[in-house]
C-alpha cells in the first residue's frame, strides 16, 4: 500500500487507487500521514479536522471517519477488530504505516541521499527522483501548517541541489535556473547557480548582471547585502578564476556521457544491487568502458572480477562463471560461502562422480548468488562479463538466476556483449535481465570526427592530417578498435590504410616467420586462452619467447603465467578466416591430440568434429559422449543434450547405443523443458522404435518410457510397459508394480491399485536405498507409499494414507534423496483435495512451495499455488476463485496430462461450496469430459457428485454413488450418498447474483 500527500491525497494498494471517503476523511488521513507512527489524542484530532471549532457531535462524527478509513484500508480486517493500520490508544489513534509506504518520507530519503554523495551527477538524478513525487500543493490544514511549511522548503531546497548538481556536470539548465531565480529572487545560492551557468556558457557580462540583479532585490526587500557565496563567486567571475565542470574522464576518448552513466550506476549499485550491459560492435570500446568501472571501483577500495567468454571453440560449460567464482572464492571476504559443496564443480580438476540431480543446477546457482553477496558485503563487488555474446547457454542460465537476486545485494554486474538481435538465447536473456531492478543498456556510437582526431592524436603524438580523420571515420564508422589496428599497420600515414580488419591481421601474420606463424594458427584455432605447453607440443617448436616476438607482440597477450591469447577476440576471428579448410582441420586435429589431458572433453569433441574428414570420426564420437557425461556432472544440462543430439546423430546404424543415448536425452529433456514437451515426445518415440532392434536388457528403457505414459495419461501404455518389468526382485520389477499401481489409481481400479503398490512396497523393503539415488529422471516417482496413500484415502482409510506419507518421507531421509521429501509434500496436497482438508491443504500447499521455490523445482512450486488458493476458496474466500482457475492452468503449462481430472474435480467442488452452482456444473462436465477421453476415471465419481448437487439431480448423485462403490472409492461413495439422503436444491438467489 503507497499513501501520497505530496499532492492531491492518494492511495493505491498493489497499483490500483483505493477510495478513502469524502473530504473531511481525506483530510483526517492526510494529517495522519503528516504526524505518521505517532499517537494523536481524539481532542487534537477534532481541532484539527475543524480547524478549532468543532461542532457538538464532532467527537462521534471523528470516530465515524476512523471506522470508515479503517474499512477502506484493511478491507479483510476482522469484524470489532481495530486493524493493524490505524490502532486506537488510550484517548486517541495511531497510524502506523512503514515510513517508506509514505511519498514525502521517501522524498526526504532522496534528498539526503543527493546531499550526501560525492558525485554531481548521481545527486541530479536523486533529487530529479526526489522532486518527481511532487504533484501539487498539500493539504491546508491549520494544525500541520509547520509540517507543510517544511516540506515546501525541502522541495525548494532539492531544487536549488538539482541546479548546483546539473552546473557542476557542465549541462545547460539556464533557462530553467532563470525561472527558478525569478520566481524566488531571495534564494541566493540558485542566483549563484545562474552566474556559474552563464559564465561556463560564455556569458560573463550576464553573469554579472545576475549579481547586480540579485543585490538590489536584497537590499530593496530585506534590506541587506549578498552573503559571501555570492559575492566570493562575482570576485572570482571577475577574475576569471571560475573551475571547470567536474565530467568523468578516465583517458577514453568521445565517451563522456557513457561514462557518466556508468559511474552513477556503480554508485547505485553499492547500495542495491543492478545489473547493466554494454552492447555494441565489435571494438566499439565496451571493454574500454568496462575497464573504467574496473579503475573508479577500484580507486575506491571496490573488488572487481572478471569473467571473459572465448569467442572460437568449445569452451567448457560454466567457463564463464568458472572464471568468477574462482576469483571470488580467493577474496578473504568469501568466508564460508566460498566452501559450500555446490560449488564444486567450478573447482580445478575433474567434476565429482554424481547423478542427474533436478536440483543441484538450482543449488549451485543459489550457491553462487550467495558467494557473490558474501564478497559484497563489507565494500561492495563489481562483476565484469566480458563478450557475453559467446557464453555458453549453461553461462547465460545462471545469469539470468542472479540477476534476479543482484538487488539484494551490493553487487555491480557490468556485462558487454555485441549486438545480439539474431541469437535466440541472448534474445531471452536480456528480456530477463531487463526486467531486474534498476537494469540499464548502453549502446556507445562510433567515435565522431574530433573524437577520431583526438585518438589518433593519442596514438601517434602527432596532429593528424584532415584527410586520414575523415578516412578513418568513413572506413570504421569511428570504431575505435579498428581505429587503433589501422594505426599500428604498416604505414598508416604514408599511403592506404589496409582496407578491413582482416587485412591488417595477414599483414601482420604474413610477417611472422614460418614457426611462430605455425603457433599463431594453433592460437586461433583453439579460440581461447592456450597453455603455452600445449602451444609447444601441438607445433612442436619452442614457444617460450613468443610474446616478445616483435611482430607478434602486436597480436597476442598473456593471459596468465605460462598462457597466451590473441588482444582481441576480432584477430583471432580474422586469422582463422584466413585459414584454407584442409589447413584449419589439420590443426584442430593436431590441437586435439597435443591437449587430450588438458582440454576438457568438450573442445575435444569440438576439434576432432572439425577434423572427421581426417580420419577422427571415432574420436569425435567418444568426446562427445564424454563431453555429455561431464556436463551432466558440472549440471550443464543444456550442453549435456547439445552433445548428445550430436552424438544421436553419429550413432545412426548402432541400435543400442542410440537407444542410451536417447534414454539420457529423455531423463535431461524432462528436467529442462518439461515432462510434457514435444521434445521429450520425440526422444521417447525413438528410443520406442530401437528397441526391437537391441539385444541387451531392455527393462531400463521400459521403466524410463512406461513413467513418461503415465505423466502423458498413456495409460494402457504404462501398463503394458510395467508388464513387462515384474518379474524377477530387486529395483527394476518393483518399479513394475508401482507403475501398475499407478495406473490402477488413475484409472480408478483401486483394489488392483492397493495390491500392486503394496507388492512394490514389500520389493523395496529388500532393495539398498542406495539405488534410488540417481536415477536419471526417474526420482522420486519410484513412490508407491505415497500413491498407496492416495488410494487408501479413497479407499476410506485415512489412518493408513497417513502412515504410508510417514513412510514415504522415511524413505526419502534413508535413500537421501530431496525429490522424495519434496514429494511427501506434494502428496500431502493432493490428500488434501481428496479428502476436503482445508488445513492440510494449507499446510502442506506452504511446504510445496517453499521446496520448489529453494531447490529450483517448478512443478512443486505451480502445485503449492494450486493448492493454497483451493485451500483459501474451501475455507470461504470466494474471492479467490479467478486464482485458483488461474493457479490450476499453470500446474500444466510444462506438459504433464495426468491429474487434470483431480484439478478439475477440486475446483469444480470449490465452485459449488462457495454457491457458483453454473460454474461447478460446467467444471463437472469438462472434468468428465476430460475421464472419458483420457481414461483418468480416479474422481469420476466426485465430478459426477458435483454435477448432481449442482443441478439438484437426485439420479445424477445415485450414479455417482453407485460408480464410487464399483470403483471401492468408499470416501467418494459416502460423499454421494449424504448428499443424495439430504437432498439437493438450487440456490437459484446465489447463483444467479454470483454468475451475473
Amino acid at each position: 500500500m503507497r499513501f501520497e500527500v505530496l499532492g492531491p491525497l492518494r492511495v493505491t494498494r498493489d497499483g490500483e487507487p483505493v477510495a478513502v471517503g469524502g473530504p473531511k476523511q481525506q483530510r483526517l488521513l492526510a494529517v495522519l500521514l503528516l504526524r505518521h507512527n505517532q499517537v494523536l489524542t481524539a481532542d487534537w484530532l477534532v481541532d484539527a479536522l475543524w480547524d478549532g471549532r468543532p461542532p457538538a457531535s464532532a467527537d462521534v462524527t471523528l470516530r465515524t471517519y476512523v471506522a470508515g478509513l479503517r474499512r477502506a484500508l484493511e478491507p479483510d480486517r476482522r469484524a470489532r477488530s481495530s486493524g493493524e493500520l490505524l490502532r486506537n490508544h488510550p484517548g486517541g489513534y495511531r497510524l502506523r504505516v512503514p515510513p517508506e509506504a509514505i511519498d514525502f518520507v521517501r522524498f526526504t530519503d532522496l534528498v539526503r541521499r543527493a546531499a550526501a554523495t560525492g558525485d554531481p551527477a548521481t545527486a541530479e538524478r536523486l533529487y530529479t527522483d526526489a522532486l518527481a513525487l511532487w504533484r501539487g500543493d498539500l493539504v491546508d490544514v491549520v494544525a500541520v501548517r509547520p509540517d507543510v511549511a517544511r516540506l515546501v522548503e525541502a522541495r525548494l531546497a532539492a531544487e536549488e541541489g538539482r541546479f548546483a548538481a546539473a552546473v557542476a556536470t557542465g549541462r545547460d539548465v539556464v533557462p530553467e535556473l532563470r525561472r527558478f531565480v525569478t520566481a524566488h529572487p531571495g534564494r541566493e545560492h540558485a542566483r549563484a547557480q545562474l552566474m556559474l551557468a552563464l559564465y561556463r556558457t560564455g556569458r560573463q557580462a550576464d553573469a554579472l548582471a545576475a549579481y547586480t540583479e540579485g543585490r538590489r532585490v536584497l537590499a530593496d526587500e530585506y534590506g541587506v547585502e549578498p552573503g559571501a557565496e555570492l559575492r566570493d563567486l562575482h570576485r572570482r567571475i571577475l577574475d576569471h578564476d571560475v573551475p571547470a565542470p567536474a565530467a568523468p574522464g578516465h583517458g577514453l576518448v568521445g565517451r563522456p556521457g557513457e561514462l557518466s552513466e556508468l559511474h552513477d550506476l556503480l554508485t547505485t549499485a553499492l547500495r542495491t544491487g543492478r545489473v547493466a550491459a554494454i552492447v555494441g560492435e565489435a571494438g566499439i570500446g565496451k571493454t574500454s568502458l568496462a575497464r573504467a568501472v574496473d579503475g573508479r571501483a577500484t580507486a575506491a577500495g571496490v573488488p572487481v572480477v572478471w569473467g571473459r567468454c572465448p569467442d572460437l571453440g568449445q569452451a567448457p560449460p560454466f567457463w564463464l562463471w568458472t572464471q568468477v567464482v574462482r576469483a571470488l572464492v580467493a577474496l578473504p571476504q568469501a568466508g564460508d560461502a566460498a566452501r559450500t559443496p555446490a560449488l564444486a564443480g567450478f573447482a580445478d580438476g575433474p567434476p565429482a562422480e554424481s547423478g542427474v540431480d533436478r536440483a543441484a543446477r538450482f543449488r549451485t546457482y543459489q550457491a553462487v548468488a550467495d558467494l557473490v553477496r558474501a564478497v559484497a558485503a563489507p565494500a561492495g563487488l563489481v562483476v565484469v562479463l566480458d563478450d557475453l555474446h559467446a557464453a555458453d547457454l549453461d553461462s547465460l542460465l545462471l545469469l539470468r538466476y542472479l540477476a534476479s537476486t543482484v538487488h539484494t545485494g551490493r553487487t555491480l554486474v557490468l556485462l558487454t556483449l555485441r549486438p545480439y538481435e539474431h541469437d535466440a538465447d541472448l534474445v531471452a536473456t536480456l528480456a530477463d535481465l531487463a526486467r531486474a531492478p534498476g537494469f540499464r543498456q548502453l549502446r556507445p556510437a562510433g567515435l565522431d570526427a574530433d573524437a577520431v582526431a583526438e585518438l589518433v592524436r593519442g596514438r601517434t603524438g602527432t596532429e593528424p592530417a584532415p584527410h586520414l580523420v575523415t578516412g578513418l571515420v568513413e572506413r570504421t564508422g569511428g570504431n575505435p578498435f579498428f581505429i587503433t589496428e589501422l594505426l599500428a599497420s604498416p604505414d598508416p600515414a604514408g599511403g592506404e590504410p589496409p582496407p578491413s580488419v582482416r587485412d591488417t591481421v595477414r599483414v601482420r601474420l604474413n610477417a611472422l616467420d614460418g614457426t611462430t606463424r605455425d603457433c599463431l594458427d594453433l592460437l586461433c584455432v583453439a579460440g581461447r586462452d592456450l597453455d603455452l605447453r600445449v602451444l609447444a607440443q601441438a607445433s612442436g617448436a619452442a614457444v617460450a619467447d613468443l610474446l616478445a616476438h616483435p611482430h607478434a607482440a602486436h597480436l597476442v597477450v598473456g593471459a596468465g603465467p605460462g598462457v597466451v591469447r590473441f588482444r582481441h577476440p576480432l584477430l583471432a576471428q580474422a586469422a582463422y578466416a584466413d585459414l584454407a579448410p584442409p589447413r584449419r582441420a589439420a590443426l584442430h586435429a593436431r590441437l586435439a591430440d597435443a591437449g587430450a589431458d588438458v582440454l576438457t572433453p568438450a573442445e575435444l569433441a569440438h576439434h576432432y568434429g572439425q577434423a572427421v574428414g581426417l580420419g577422427h570420426g571415432d574420436d569425435h564420437l567418444r568426446w562427445t559422449l564424454r563431453a555429455a557425461e561431464d556436463a551432466t556432472r558440472r549440471l550443464a544440462y543444456e550442453d549435456a543434450l547439445a552433445h548428445l543430439d550430436r552424438a544421436a546423430a553419429l550413432l545412426a546404424g548402432h541400435p543400442a547405443r542410440e537407444l542410451d543415448v536417447h534414454l539420457r536425452r529423455t531423463a535431461l529433456l524432462q528436467i529442462t523443458v518439461g515432462i510434457g514437451s514435444d521434445a521429450v515426445d520425440r526422444a521417447a518415440a525413438r528410443a520406442r522404435a530401437l528397441l526391437p532392434h537391441v539385444d541387451t536388457d531392455p527393462r531400463p528403457a521400459l521403466w524410463t518410457l512406461g513413467e513418461l505414459a503415465c505423466n502423458r495419461a498413456e495409460f494402457a501404455i504404462a501398463a503394458d510397459l510395467a508388464r513387462q518389468l515384474t518379474a524377477g526382485e530387486g529395483l527394476i520389477p518393483a518399479a513394475g508394480h508401482y507403475l501398475l499401481g499407478v495406473v490402477g489409481y488413475f484409472t480408478g481400479r483401486l483394489a488392483a491399485a492397493d495390491a500392486d503398490l503394496s507388492t512394490a512396497v514389500a520389493r523395496l523393503r529388500d532393495v539398498d536405498p542406495r539405488q534410488l539415488v540417481g536415477q536419471a529422471g526417474r526420482t522420486p516417482t519410484l513412490s508407491p507409499y505415497d500413491f498407496r496413500a492416495l488410494v487408501r484415502s479413497l479407499r476410506g482409510d485415512g489412518a493408513a494414507a497417513r502412515a504410508d506419507l510417514a513412510a514415504a518421507l522415511d524413505l526419502a531421509e534413508r535413500a537421501d534423496d530431496p525429490y522424495g521429501r519434496a514429494n511427501a509434500a506434494l502428496f500431502t496436497a493432493w490428500l488434501a483435495l481428496q479428502e476436503h482438508d482445508v488445513e492440510l491443504g494449507r499446510a502442506a500447499a506452504r511446504r510445496c512451495r517453499e521446496t520448489g521455490e529453494r531447490q529450483g523445482m517448478r512443478h512443486f512450486v505451480t502445485t503449492g499455488d494450486f493448492v493454497a488458493e483451493w485451500a483459501a476458496v474451501r475455507g470461504g474466500d470466494a474471492g479467490r476463485l479467478a486464482a485458483m482457475r488461474a493457479a490450476g492452468d499453470a500446474i500444466y503449462r510444462l506438459g504433464l496430462r495426468s491429474t487434470r481430472t483431480i484439478t478439475t474435480a477440486a475446483m469444480a467442488d470449490a465452485y459449488l461450496v462457495a454457491g457458483r452452482h453454473a460454474e461447478a456444473e460446467r467444471l463437472a462436465d469438462e472434468g468428465l469430459a476430460l475421464a472419458e477421453a483420457g481414461g483418468e476415471r480416479v474422481l469420476a465419481a466426485e465430478l459426477h457428485r458435483v454435477r448432481g448437487t449442482a443441478r439438484g439431480d437426485a439420479a445424477e448423485l445415485a450414479a455417482a454413488a453407485e460408480l464410487a462403490t464399483a470403483q471401492g472409492a468408499h470416501l467418494l461413495s459416502a460423499r454421494a450418498a449424504a448428499g443424495a439422503g439430504a437432498g439437493v436444491e438450487m440456490d437459484l438467489h446465489t447463483d444467479s447474483t454470483a454468475d451475473r
